[in-house]
């Protein structure tokens, strides 16, 4: 616990801290976010509705990893979300999609608003249209050697991601890109919102997450920001299918045999995992 006291950022927002937790290496994760407000009975409405509204939503798929779907009225509707990351393959999507339901229904075994967010899917659901408290921030406690030079580097990568993604159609808003900074490191970056999002509103959302994430953070060397409307991470290891790329980068090397290499291992180091809920 004395690594966690140490690395302790203190924040001042209308959300609240609830957990803190700090480990080696993030892949593989599993975050959720449980609803505070609101829980339902093991005979309720409620209940029924969601085990008719999760056992359809896999069903759903738009073509390109989007599931949405709903069931009830009133106070007893039922709202589901589901969305994977925009490189993985068909079948790893939708075993991610089958996992997340039976792990957050364990997690969250009462509530009526959780979201649950995995590496390769996110999956959310709520009495209401839109779960307002699942933001999660995950970063590396290590600043880049030269924070200056790397934030020049990163931001323009960032904001290129933002336009790309805010640009997909109504079946996909997803984008990767790479950038090289000042000391030949490579930046990796990845955006995604809810293909049910608009331009503006997919623009707008990516927008105030990264500004929230320096202004809260720093200059990091990595770092990702959940929510279940939008998402980003960057980092200076490959994480994502580099063959789902859409922002080109100046080749340093001669063309390659045109195989996608196997993504990265991170490098060793410390993240951070904030976990968020409203206050």
């Amino acid at each position: 616990m004395s690594l966690v006291r140490k690395s302790l950022v203190c924040f001042v927002s209308l959300l609240s801290i609830k957990t803190i937790i700090t480990f080696a290496q993030p892949d593989d994760f599993v975050f959720k976010v449980c609803g505070q407000n609101e829980t339902y009975t093991a005979n309720s409405t409620y209940r029924r509705n969601l085990d008719t509204t999760l056992s359809i939503l896999p069903t759903t798929n738009t073509g390109l990893g989007f599931f949405n779907h709903s069931t009830g009225q009133g106070i007893n509707t039922v709202n589901s979300v589901a969305l994977c990351r925009g490189d993985v393959e068909p079948d790893l999507c939708r075993s991610c999609l089958n996992d997340s339901i039976v792990k957050l229904r364990e997690m969250c075994p009462n509530q009526k608003e959780a979201v649950g967010y995995y590496d390769h899917c996110l999956l959310t659901y709520s009495n209401k249209t839109v779960f307002e408290g699942g933001l999660i921030i995950v970063y590396n406690v290590q600043n880049a050697s030269d924070e200056d030079s790397f934030y020049v580097a990163v931001k323009p990568l960032l904001n290129d991601l933002i336009y790309n993604t805010s640009a997909g159609g109504s079946l996909q808003k997803f984008a990767t890109g790479k950038t090289n900074a000042l000391n030949f490191t490579t930046i990796y970056g990845l955006m995604q919102c809810t293909p049910d999002l608009s331009r503006v509103q997919c623009y707008t959302c990516l927008d105030d997450a990264i500004n929230r994430f320096f202004s809260d953070i720093g200059r990091r060397i990595g770092g990702r920001l959940l929510q279940p409307k939008c998402n980003f991470r960057y980092d200076i290891y490959r994480f994502f299918n580099e063959s789902t790329q859409v922002i080109p980068s100046p080749p340093s090397s001669p063309p390659s045999s045109g195989l996608t290499p196997p993504v990265s291992s991170p490098p060793q180091g410390t993240k951070k995992v904030i976990f968020f809920k409203q206050s």
